[in-house]
């Protein structure tokens, strides 16, 4: 927590006034507090107050290395590309702010109003029906999707499947054997890439129900769009499918498949199993580092391989590496 005095792991009281000062002259900082979650970007909660009495809640969002290597204005594309997503009605935080002059922190920022809400990342945190839970995830997935923020408005965005192939191509010295990594490099590199029946559109490029915020059951602001990319629907579907399969069950998985095909029937999902192994890959080698517990870090990986083990059935015998 700060109020004015610094901290190891946040940013100190002097800087956060002057970023405060850049937003907006008239606020003036009463506390700040990191948030949790953040693996690719350090994220604080600013409150701020005004000479009326009013206050503001900001979301400051530091750019991590492995943003800025991929993209060194990662922060002002996420601000436009909020933009844009908040006039296509879409849920997502306002932005507010974003630098990358480093005069005012030393890394790139990006500014947000703050939403109030929860993440939602194991069966106990779902209010109501899981057919609730896993149909807002797709409603809400089926309207980004619809959005219309396509290639030309964001010429920035990679396609997915430019980052795919560098992915697939890129094996690491030690492959990860708790996630299956070398079978399903193995398929990938025989059957990439998948067949193109969608049109592309933008996606989220790390959808699943702990990259949104819930309050009282209901799905209110989709955050975290550093990984947005350009590229086939079924991409961010097999996404979900992997996290809900590690989180919550197979069950889940298949719900929010179900659900999403039914409000999106003009997109193909033929390709699913080319895309699930793809998002199953995303995985290899970082999951020991979330710092998870013991237990935790063995339920989601028995997870992840039942969700690997399902996609990778889904190929011929002659696509798939000898058991």
């Amino acid at each position: 927590m700060i109020s004015g005095v610094s901290s190891v792991n946040e940013p100190d009281g002097p800087a956060l006034r002057r970023l405060l000062r850049a937003i907006d002259p008239g606020l003036t900082l009463i506390r700040a507090e990191a948030l949790a979650g953040g693996v690719s970007a350090r994220v604080t909660r600013i409150d701020a107050g005004r000479a009326d009495g009013s206050t503001d809640a900001l979301v400051l969002r530091e750019y991590g290395a492995a943003n800025l290597s991929a993209d060194p204005r990662s922060a002002s594309h996420e601000y436009e590309l909020l933009v844009l997503l908040q006039g296509a009605g879409l849920p997502v935080p306002r932005p507010r702010f974003a630098d990358e002059s480093a005069t005012i922190l030393p890394v790139p920022f990006l500014v947000t109003e703050f939403v109030d809400g929860a993440t939602v990342t194991e069966p106990a945190h779902v209010t109501g029906h899981r057919t609730a839970f896993t149909g807002q995830l797709a409603a809400t997935l089926a309207k980004i999707h619809r959005s219309g923020v396509a290639s030309p408005k964001v010429p920035h965005l990679r396609d997915i499947l430019t980052v795919a192939r560098t992915r697939i191509g890129t094996r690491p010295i030690s492959l990860d054997a708790a996630l299956r990594e070398a079978a399903v490099r193995a398929v990938l590199e025989r059957s990439w890439p998948p067949p193109q029946l969608n049109r592309h559109v933008l996606l989220h490029g790390d959808y699943w129900p702990g990259n949104a915020l819930w309050r009282s059951g209901a799905l209110v602001c989709v955050i975290d769009w550093e990984d947005a990319v350009i590229g086939d629907p079924v991409a961010d579907v097999a996404n979900a499918r992997m996290e809900l399969t590690m989180a919550f069950g197979s069950a889940a998985a298949s719900d929010f498949t179900r659900q999403y095909a039914e409000l999106m029937p003009s997109v193909d999902l033929a390709a699913l199993p080319h895309w699930d192994l793809y998002a199953a890959l995303r995985h290899a080698g970082r999951m020991v580092e979330w710092g998870l517990t013991p237990v935790d870090l063995a339920r989601l990986q028995a997870g992840h391989r039942e969700f690997t083990t399902a996609a990778l059935a889904q190929f011929p015998p002659s696509a798939r590496p000898a058991s």
